[in-house]
Formats: C-alpha cells, sequence, structure tokens
C-alpha cells in the first residue's frame, strides 16, 4: 500500500471534497464570455488614453485609426506575432508617422521635436520648462489670412474700446496686426497718464524675466542684486532688492508692519514670483522674523503664508502688563502707544482710529487679576477676608464684549485681543506673568501693484486711480463668510480661531484722530 496516497474513502477527504462542491463556482467560461471581457477592458483602456490625452492637451486616436489593416496591431503600432508565423506575417506597410506621434506623446508631455529643440536649454537652471510649449505653437495660416482680411480701419477701430493694455496685447499677438496697428499702441502706453496700464502690461513677462524685478515707481525692470539669496532685514540695514537709478528721487512702496518695522512691496512680489518657479523668487515663509523693541518690551512674531494667488501675513504682538487695579490711563498709554507720534506699538491698519480697537485692548486690560493676597495680610488690613482675592483664577478669558474677534470693514484685516500666561525668563521671582497677546491676519493682495491692488491700498488707506474710483472696498462682501484668520490657521494648524467674528467698526463712522476716544 502506498502510504502517500490519500484515501479517499476517510472523513477528512469526504469533508475536504464536500466543501469544495459547495464553495466551487458553476459558471462556465464560455468563448462569448471572454469576448465580452476583452470588450470591457478594451473601452477601460481607450478611457485612460482619453483621459490621459485630455491631462496632456492632444488629440487622442482610436485604436482603429492604426490598426485598419490588422486585428494584432496595438495602439502604439506594434504587431503581435510568433516566431512561427509565416514571413509574409512581418513585413507590412505600417504608417510611421502615426507610429512616431504614438511614441512621442506616450508618457510623454512634449513631443520628440520639442525635446531634441530644449535639450540645451534645459540645462538653464532659470528655464521654465512649464512655458517653453508657447513658444513653438505653430500660426495658422488660415487664420492669418483671415486677420489680414479685415480692413486696418475695423482693427483701429476694435483697438478704440480696449484699454492701452489690452491694445499693446493686441497688437504683439501676431506679425500681422502689428503692421496693421502699427507702433501708436506702444507710444499711447508710454504716456505718463497710462502708467498704471504699463504696469499691468509688464507684470504679465514676470515669468519671462525670473533675474529681474519690476520697480513701480519708475516702471521699469532692473536687474536684481543677489537672485535667490534675499533676506528681509530691519529698515536701518541696507539691502537692496535692486539698483533703481531714480532712488533719490522717488520712495519705494511700503507697509507699516509694527513700530520700527515696515515691508517693501518687493517683498511681496518676490514671495508671489515664486509660483512661476524657484528661481523667480523665494518662499513666503523666509520672510518669517521674530523681534523684540527693547524700549517698551514688546515682542513680534511675523508669519507669510501663500494662498490661491495671494500673500498673508499673521503679527503677533505681546506685552506684559500690571495688574488691573494699579492701572490708570496714563499706564495704558505708556503700555500700548509710542509717545511720539502716539501709534500703537503693535501691527495695525491705517483704520486702527475708527472703531473699538483701542478700546478692546483696554478692555482686556481690565481683566487682568492681582497677585494673590493671602488671608493674613487681609485680617491685618481689616476683620475680613476675600476668598477671591486670596486664589485668583489666573486664567482670563476676558467678557462678551472684547472676546470676539473683529474685522475691519474697509480693509481686509482682522484682530484678536486676549490675556495669556506667558513666562518672563529675566525674573526667577515670579516668572509667570499675563502680556496682552494681539494678533492681526491681513491679505496683502496678488502683488499686481501697489497703486491698483484692492487689498494692499485699502490697508494702506491709500486712494486707488481715477479708473477705480467708486469700487471702494468693503470687507465683509469680499472676504465673505472665510475670515482671512480660518485660511490662514486652517493652513497652518488644521484648525481656526474658536471666537466669533464682529464688525471692528459697527457704526462706521470714520471719524479719525479726533473721534472715537481712542486716546
Amino acid at each position: 500500500m502506498d502510504w502517500t496516497t490519500p484515501d479517499l474513502n476517510s472523513w477528512p477527504a469526504k469533508v475536504v471534497l464536500r466543501v469544495s462542491k459547495k464553495l466551487r463556482s458553476d459558471k462556465k467560461f464560455t468563448q462569448a464570455a471572454i469576448d465580452s471581457n476583452n470588450a470591457k477592458a478594451a473601452e477601460r483602456r481607450q478611457r485612460q488614453r482619453e483621459e490621459h490625452a485630455r491631462k496632456n492637451r492632444y488629440n487622442a486616436r482610436q485604436s482603429e485609426d492604426i490598426a485598419h489593416c490588422h486585428n494584432d496591431v496595438n495602439e502604439l503600432g506594434e504587431r503581435e506575432h510568433s516566431a512561427f508565423s509565416e514571413a509574409s506575417t512581418l513585413v507590412d506597410h505600417h504608417d510611421y508617422t502615426d507610429m512616431m506621434h504614438r511614441l512621442a506623446h506616450h508618457d510623454s508631455f512634449d513631443s520628440l521635436l520639442d525635446q531634441t529643440i530644449q535639450k540645451d536649454r534645459l540645462k538653464d537652471p532659470y528655464f521654465d520648462s512649464q512655458g517653453h510649449t508657447e513658444e513653438f505653437r505653430l500660426a495658422s495660416t488660415r487664420h492669418e489670412r483671415l486677420v489680414e482680411s479685415i480692413p486696418d480701419e475695423l482693427w483701429k477701430r476694435i483697438v478704440s474700446f480696449l484699454n492701452p493694455a489690452d491694445a499693446v496685447c493686441l497688437a504683439l499677438s501676431s506679425q500681422t496686426l502689428r503692421q496693421k496697428l502699427g507702433s501708436a499702441p506702444l507710444k499711447s502706453l508710454d504716456e505718463p497718464q497710462n502708467k498704471h496700464h504699463k504696469i499691468t502690461f509688464l507684470r504679465s513677462l514676470d515669468g519671462q524675466l525670473p533675474r529681474h524685478l519690476l520697480c513701480f515707481p519708475c516702471a521699469r525692470y532692473h536687474l536684481r542684486t543677489r537672485p535667490g539669496k534675499e533676506s528681509l532685514k530691519a529698515d536701518y540695514v541696507k539691502n537692496p532688492l535692486f539698483v533703481c537709478p531714480a532712488a533719490r528721487n522717488t520712495t519705494l512702496p511700503r507697509l507699516r508692519l509694527t513700530h520700527g518695522r515696515e515691508l517693501p512691496y518687493g517683498w511681496v512680489q518676490l514671495a508671489l514670483r515664486n509660483s512661476h518657479s524657484r528661481a523667480h523668487g523665494i518662499d513666503p515663509e523666509s520672510l518669517s522674523r521674530r523681534w523684540q523693541h527693547a524700549e517698551s518690551g514688546w515682542d513680534f512674531r511675523t508669519r507669510y503664508l501663500e494662498h490661491d494667488g495671494r500673500l498673508l501675513v499673521r503679527a503677533v504682538s505681546q506685552c506684559f502688563v500690571p495688574p488691573a487695579k494699579t492701572l490708570t490711563k496714563t499706564v495704558e498709554r505708556h503700555v500700548l502707544y509710542e509717545l511720539q507720534d502716539f501709534m500703537p506699538y503693535f501691527s495695525v491698519c491705517a483704520h486702527w482710529q475708527d472703531g473699538e480697537l483701542m478700546d478692546m485692548c483696554k478692555c482686556a486690560m481690565s481683566h487682568v487679576p492681582a497677585p494673590p493676597d493671602s488671608y493674613l495680610n487681609q485680617l491685618k488690613r481689616a476683620p475680613k477676608i476675600n476668598r477671591e482675592a486670596a486664589h485668583p483664577n489666573f486664567i482670563v478669558t476676558g467678557c462678551d464684549w472684547c472676546r470676539p474677534a473683529r474685522r475691519c470693514p474697509d480693509c481686509p484685516t482682522e484682530y484678536l485681543v486676549e490675556i495669556r500666561m506667558v513666562e518672563d525668563r529675566n525674573d526667577l521671582v515670579s516668572p509667570f506673568k499675563h502680556a496682552i497677546v494681539v494678533t492681526r491676519w491681513s491679505d496683502l493682495g496678488d502683488g499686481s501693484s501697489p497703486y491698483t491692488s484692492p487689498e494692499w491700498t485699502a490697508i494702506k488707506g491709500t486712494p486707488i486711480p481715477e479708473p477705480k474710483v467708486g469700487n471702494e472696498y468693503e470687507s465683509f462682501s469680499h472676504v465673505g463668510r472665510r475670515a482671512v484668520s480660518g485660511i490662514f490657521e486652517s493652513k497652518i494648524s488644521g484648525s481656526i480661531p474658536g471666537q466669533r467674528m464682529l464688525s471692528l467698526n459697527p457704526k462706521n463712522k470714520k471719524l479719525g484722530e479726533y473721534g472715537h476716544g481712542w486716546y
């Protein structure tokens, strides 16, 4: 008897056979089922090819276009044959042009011709590989003839309805239009009253000039002094981004961050140009700084973030405050204002005098508790004790009026005033103290121009050019229900401030320096 042969009459073998009969499928794999599965697979592959063609912007070819002679030709123009097939099957008249196009677009974003021409240019670290396909777009001769058939007077009539920047773009779109329109659009763009249109046109060239930066006062591109190595420094440190011949006669646009610190507009440009390539600008995170003002004791932290083509900034300012029972009007002013220009030490927009910002800070400071007063000291002063004075609550939440965050109705700026426990490393006896923390979030705009950007001009409170008059910035209508602070904090930490948002100026009264009792 062979001990290796299983006994089919044993109970384990019978159990296995019975279970296998229950689990085994009775599905019959017929030729019709196989053909149906092959058809579904072909449809799935065709959908994948069409999706790939849509993403890479080329026309997908059907498999029948290259397999019209034989059914064994795949989409790459390759034939499937065996080594034992007849010799006649190895010779066929293929469409080699179609095969080359297939090979060019298979798992590739460039054509073979573009790869050959751009082989040397790709070695340049400042070459933008994403935009070079526009240079090789062939002009349609049929469309050129249609453009040429339209009379010159009609084209000039069309240009009369365009602004100077769009007129120049139309004139430079083709050689035919350049000859028909002449140099009139370029001369009109160079006139002084069209300076803002000239800036709009020049800014469209940012992607082609990685080593240059647009100078807005003189409306020209200047060569960057340290491309890719720029570093934001204090205002009193000489740190030019470019050398402008008109530097002594003009003032570069800038924004006040805190007391003694400003942000030139060139850094906003560099942070937003980084979307083209790393050679065009710098990382917005590299602009983040932390410093301290020695005279006032205020600490400042700034952080930047690029969102949807706009630059967002968060400025956090904090300073130690005395207990509320020792506060006087003079002490409050010394803590909040610098006594030369009576501007707040912390970061504010141009509308800080209108509304309730300074009243919020004073109200928050009034909630700072006093140090613990023991029962013995209380009994020495009077025959009564106060439990809250002996065990005060050092976690200050504020009241219902100063706790909510506020949004300026005239610019994309939001504020949050808090009282926190902060460690003072210089005080070894009482290291933990209360400090007022003022957080500001602002949207600095898209970097288009310091004169026409709605967000930048609204934050600075400067007038906009004449063509834009009447389009005053309204924060609640432009920002919408998604707050700037929510966008910023959700990207940084994944959470949003847990405070409701109110208007900084609910009565919308713009009294300026002589109103609202801010002082």
